[in-house]
């Protein structure tokens, strides 16, 4: 009940910020002056720096990268995934992992600007509804990446909860609270996939009383980045031992795998 006053009273300052500072008159990272037509908000030399995700791996969606220059390779597998056993159905994310989406992440996380929720949800919304309005469809349920009490405590907020309600909102499909953490973690973005595996190994469990809710039905489930995969594979596992249908991991941004194919 506190939680959801809390995230209540955070949108009503993002809408006091926004009447008080209206969107469009300034860039929101550089602070050029921009046409009030402008997306997101941004000037199109940052707009230009955010870099949308094509030719992706349709598991983990990770960027392919061809490094060979003379002629077109059709790549049919990502080094990245294929001996990965990967329990969520398949990732989505929409951004590349660069300076401008980190500067986007981190101003949310740690500056605590709520408002980037809001964009980021609304770079999301425009993918989904150009590439995978179709695949929304098939999900019963959308929910999040739970922060652990203390680190939500500290921080203020969830920031994959903030995103969560505007994709919800927009697209009418209801969130469900249902996963938690039973640990504190350490922070994951310096340590290594094996190191990050071991750290969330176990660290999650169902909500009590939303076994029967999510059972047999179909999950997205959001995060702010999708890096190694580790923290989404052991929230689909919890999920799929609960009895949950399909998984869709969505994230908003995600780092480039280089797949050398130069000898193929």
């Amino acid at each position: 009940m506190l939680f959801d006053i809390k995230y209540t009273l955070i949108k009503i300052y993002n809408l006091t910020i926004e009447i008080l500072f209206p969107e469009n008159l300034n860039c929101i990272y550089c602070k050029m002056p921009i046409h009030k037509n402008n997306k997101y908000s941004m000037c199109f030399k940052c707009y230009n720096e955010m870099i949308i995700l094509n030719d992706v791996c349709p598991k983990c969606g990770k960027p392919f990268i061809n490094l060979n220059l003379d002629k077109e390779v059709l790549i049919e597998n990502c080094d990245f995934c294929k001996h990965k056993n990967f329990l969520f159905d398949r990732n989505i994310s929409i951004v590349e992992y660069n300076e401008m989406s980190k500067k986007m992440i981190f101003g949310l996380k740690y500056s605590k600007k709520t408002f980037y929720a809001k964009l980021i949800s609304q770079i999301i919304i425009d993918k989904i509804n150009s590439y995978y309005s179709n695949i929304i469809k098939e999900f019963d349920y959308i929910s999040f990446v739970p922060l652990s009490k203390k680190r939500e405590k500290e921080r203020g907020f969830n920031q994959a909860k903030l995103i969560t309600s505007y994709i919800s909102q927009y697209f009418d499909i209801t969130i469900v609270d249902c996963v938690e953490r039973n640990k504190n973690t350490k922070k994951l973005h310096k340590l290594s996939e094996k190191d990050r595996s071991r750290e969330l190994k176990n660290a999650f469990k169902i909500c009590e009383g939303k076994k029967e809710l999510i059972y047999n039905k179909n999950l997205i489930i959001v995060d702010d980045v999708f890096t190694t995969g580790s923290t989404m594979n052991e929230i689909a596992k919890v999920l799929k031992l609960s009895g949950v249908g399909k998984i869709l991991s969505l994230s908003f941004a995600t780092g480039k795998y280089l797949k050398d194919v130069t000898d193929e």
